[in-house]
């Protein structure tokens, strides 16, 4: 039944992530500085929601010693922070994108600072080249999420916990 209910919650929270959660509803402009502007504040947004997901895990993991999987926030947690994640992905050639997310992320974090968010960004790129995301989210959709697929996640996670000071 435990499993369930975890599954459940995970597949609404990576179906909020799927359909658009953090992505702009602007339309195309003719001017490139307005382009720039909207995919920058989407940048920031999502930088924000890393942000807070890591440290509220931090946080957890901290006091804990690990990530405890059974408790719902931090599954909640890890999927905003896997869909910020593939957002970073998605852009990880668009320097202004990167730039926001990192800018976000400062903002909105105890723990992240200019000396560690340049780090933490390549770890969030890594987790996704590393995740088959398509294939996590039909698999959670189903409730057949692979304990490897979020087992890699939660592992990706923890790395980027413990570079912060205790």
């Amino acid at each position: 039944m435990k499993k369930t209910i975890i599954f459940a919650s995970a597949i609404a929270a990576l179906m909020l992530t799927s359909c658009g959660f953090g992505k702009s509803a602007t339309t195309n402009t003719t001017t490139a500085t307005t382009t720039t502007q909207a995919t920058s504040a989407d940048a920031t947004m999502m930088g924000k929601n890393a942000g807070m997901a890591i440290d509220n895990l931090a946080y957890q993991y901290k006091a804990d010693g690990k990530l405890d999987m059974t408790n719902m926030m931090n599954i909640a947690q890890m999927l905003n922070l896997v869909g910020a994640a593939q957002q970073v992905y998605e852009n990880k050639s668009n320097k202004e994108y990167r730039q926001g997310f990192i800018k976000g992320m400062i903002a909105n974090s105890v723990n992240i600072d200019d000396m560690n968010a340049g780090t933490i960004t390549d770890n969030l790129t890594n987790m996704m080249e590393e995740t088959k995301v398509d294939e996590l989210q039909a698999a959670m959709q189903k409730g057949q999420a692979t304990a490897t697929e979020v087992q890699n996640v939660a592992n990706s996670v923890t790395n980027i916990i413990s570079m912060f000071k205790k």
